[in-house]
């Protein structure tokens, strides 16, 4: 009986570098795409309850007076789309096969919206984000939020858990090869990330407030602290090692992300909607 190898089996491992780039690149690019995302969810929300937006590359402003119940729907949209979305892409992956940048770009797109969710969970008792607002808006009681704060921390851990496998599959047994899946790119992201908010708070028309503010730049680090934290769990690393076919620099993910920033500054005065 013979067995059909995959087509991972017919590629070459990456060099630690070229796979630095690539995860750095991918956990840069899917972090924006996944920020875009989530504000549009906001706003598409608003309209379809009869408010139109002004759009922003870290946020909405929505038009009109909205009623307290709708204001806490329109905030806790993009939270629960952003942990739904990443659930179900974190545990379908079409282009495992296929591989290269897409797949690993799909990965860091899952993962850190699951992580966007969590994280506003896990600040909503501080009162600031999205489900703080929510919360507030709802008339929810202070322990609903403690509860929220305590199941985020869970999913945190969660995260990390399910992200292990990807590791010990895409990066091997070599250390430098998982640094530079995860660690690394962790650090790399962090910094471009709060860099690219305070660039985009500060020329944006819109304050959205100092917690909010807080919101935004506290999440440029957290949304992908899943990968790091994956060592944790580092017993699920041992798994068949897929190499991803990467080229060394995925230029078309570089041009992407830059197509990306180009178009969240176009959108500082305010891109209205509906």
């Amino acid at each position: 009986m013979s067995t059909t190898p995959s087509p991972s089996q017919d590629r070459a491992v990456e060099s630690p570098r070229t796979l630095l780039i690539n995860s750095a690149v991918a956990a840069v690019l899917g972090t924006g795409l996944m920020v875009l995302v989530h504000e549009f969810v906001h706003t598409f929300t608003g309209l379809a309850l009869g408010f139109p937006g002004v759009q922003y590359a870290f946020g909405v402003d929505h038009l009109g007076s909205p009623a307290p119940v709708q204001m806490g729907i329109m905030a806790i949209s993009a939270p629960v789309f952003s942990l739904v979305s990443g659930a179900i892409m974190a545990a379908w992956t079409p282009l495992r096969r296929r591989g290269g940048f897409g797949h690993l770009l799909w990965l860091w797109f899952a993962f850190t919206s699951l992580m966007e969710g969590v994280g506003y969970l896990v600040i909503t008792p501080f009162g600031a984000g999205d489900t703080a607002m929510a919360v507030e808006s709802f008339g929810w009681p202070i322990w609903v939020a403690f509860v929220m704060c305590g199941l985020g921390v869970a999913l945190q851990f969660g995260t990390a858990w399910a992200f292990a496998p990807h590791v010990g599959r895409h990066a091997g047994t070599e250390t430098a090869r998982r640094y530079a899946f995860t660690l690394w790119p962790w650090i790399v992201a962090s910094v471009v990330n709060v860099a690219l908010s305070l660039l985009y708070l500060s020329l944006a028309a819109s304050d959205p407030g100092e917690g909010a503010a807080f919101a935004i730049v506290a999440a440029a680090t957290a949304t992908t602290v899943f990968a790091p934290m994956s060592f944790i769990f580092a017993r699920r690393f041992a798994q068949p090692l897929e190499p991803l076919g990467l080229k060394p620099v995925p230029w078309v993910g570089v041009a992407a992300f830059a197509v990306l920033v180009s178009l969240n500054l176009a959108m500082s005065p305010g891109l209205r909607i509906g």
